[in-house]
């Protein structure tokens, strides 16, 4: 979901200085000045405000407190890796497009404020306002980072409950087994090719019977699956003999970085013997001891049966 938060120093200071690979002021003195964070690009604006000693979207939403904190140190750690002159028929201190303008601020003075871009190669730049120069950078400690997801303008990146937040090519696998007994998944190799697999066979990504675009739109439901609240239900009681004891669906979604996500998921009834809730479910998260509300609206698409993936629908 989210990286583990880290302490270290910040590479990027004076928003109005030159970029030089060994400046010392290109470094945030104190990460706990900031007190309010603006990200803006062309799809999204997000502002981070610093209230009571909590971060809170937009001033008054709280909001995931990790989040914001891993956008700070990531900051705090970048690294120089090399540096570009932008190019010349854009004229001198342009700014590649498109664009992510983050300002980091203490009460109305900025304390720092740079453009982000993540360059064709997949590299990351910054670019500091007058400056003639771009610099490709790295995370010290963390160089396969993904930084345009750190550095998201998303607010619902920042918000509270999230379980799962991962780009499709994050995922190197998804396995999904249904109370009807069907199982199977899908892989994903480093440069972006799918396949599907069952428990008796491969099928390959040009094979006529798998449905590529539904496959590829499965990988993009992981990028904010969050749940509404925790239920008061131990996840002990929803397993065993018994009518509504068995999970609708258990979904399964490994990184490339390592992340394991397990989602088991059971009908919410709201007295025993009960119609299940038409807009919210009961799931098990990993192991953790108490079963979570989830809206049906991150679950449906997920527990879809193999026949959805085959075929051209």
């Amino acid at each position: 979901m989210v990286i583990p938060v880290l302490l270290a120093l910040l590479l990027i200071s004076d928003p109005w200085s030159s970029f030089t690979k060994d400046d010392p002021k290109v470094a945030l003195r104190n990460m706990e000045a900031v007190d309010r964070i603006r990200l803006v690009d062309v799809y999204d604006s997000t502002e981070l405000v610093k209230v009571d000693g909590e971060w809170r979207l937009f001033g008054e939403e709280p909001c995931n407190q990790t989040s914001v904190e891993n956008l700070l140190i990531a900051a705090h750690r970048l690294q120089i890796s090399s540096m570009v002159s932008l190019d010349a028929d854009r004229g001198p201190g342009a700014e590649p497009a498109p664009l992510r303008r983050i300002t980091w601020f203490r009460g109305d003075r900025v304390l720092l404020s740079f453009g982000f871009h993540t360059h064709e190669s997949g590299q990351y730049m910054v670019h500091l306002p007058g400056s003639e120069h771009a610099c490709f950078v790295t995370v010290s400690g963390y160089p396969q980072l993904n930084l345009h997801k750190v550095f998201s303008s998303d607010p619902d990146h920042y918000r509270e409950h999230l379980l799962i937040d991962l780009l499709p090519s994050e995922i190197s696998h998804i396995g999904i087994e249904r109370s009807s007994g069907e199982a199977f998944g899908f892989i994903q190799d480093s440069l972006g090719n799918i396949g599907m697999e069952t428990h008796h066979q491969g099928i390959s990504p040009g094979s006529e019977e798998v449905n590529e675009l539904a496959i590829r739109l499965l990988f993009s439901y992981f990028t904010s699956i969050r749940y509404e609240s925790k239920s008061g239900i131990a996840a002990s009681s929803l397993s065993g003999p018994g009518p509504g004891n068995s999970p609708m669906a258990a979904i399964q979604v490994r990184s490339f970085s390592g992340e394991s996500h397990l989602l088991r998921i059971y009908p919410y009834r709201e007295s025993p013997g009960g119609e299940a809730h038409l807009f919210k479910a009961l799931v098990v998260y990993n192991q953790e001891p108490e079963a979570l509300f989830v809206n049906y609206i991150y679950l449906d698409v997920l527990m879809r049966g193999m026949s959805h993936y085959l075929g051209d629908k």
